[in-house]
Formats: structure tokens, C-alpha cells, sequence
């Protein structure tokens, strides 16, 4: 009998100027469910998915501040993943 092992992280990315916490819950698909917040305590939730080496952000209806910092978010999603 196999059983579901549930991995879930917490990184923290200075995005500009400001610690935001991201939480990563890993997929059955290698990928990850991935939530943040703004200043405000709105709640974004998107997927991280990998392709070629590199994480990419798939989601809809996310803030520019976020999607501009795919790269700062890969680099640290890749030394913890």
C-alpha cells in the first residue's frame, strides 16, 4: 500500500523592497499550488510549473507586481525544489 506524501514550504522573496511570504504545496504532476499576498490581504493563488529547467507562473487574474518577479521567485523555488 503506497500513501500520499504531502510536502509543503514556506520561502520568503524580497520583492521590490518588501519580504513576501510564498507557500508552495507540491503536486501529485511535480508542480506546485503556490499562494501569496499583497499589502492589502488579498490572496493570490496561482500554479508554478516547470518547464525546461526554469519555473514559470500559470494563473489568471494576478497582479503585474507578481508576474514581474517569475524570475526572482524561480531562483528560489529552484534552490528549495
Amino acid at each position: 500500500m503506497t500513501t500520499a506524501t504531502n510536502i509543503v514550504f514556506t520561502i520568503l522573496i524580497k520583492i521590490k523592497g518588501r519580504q513576501r511570504e510564498f507557500n508552495f504545496r507540491k503536486r501529485p504532476d511535480a508542480n506546485y499550488d503556490t499562494d501569496t499576498n499583497d499589502e492589502q490581504g488579498n490572496r493570490y493563488t496561482f500554479r508554478m510549473e516547470k518547464t525546461n529547467d526554469t519555473w514559470k507562473i500559470t494563473g489568471k487574474l494576478l497582479p503585474p507586481w507578481l508576474l514581474e518577479s517569475e524570475e526572482l521567485i524561480n531562483e528560489a523555488l529552484a534552490k528549495k525544489a
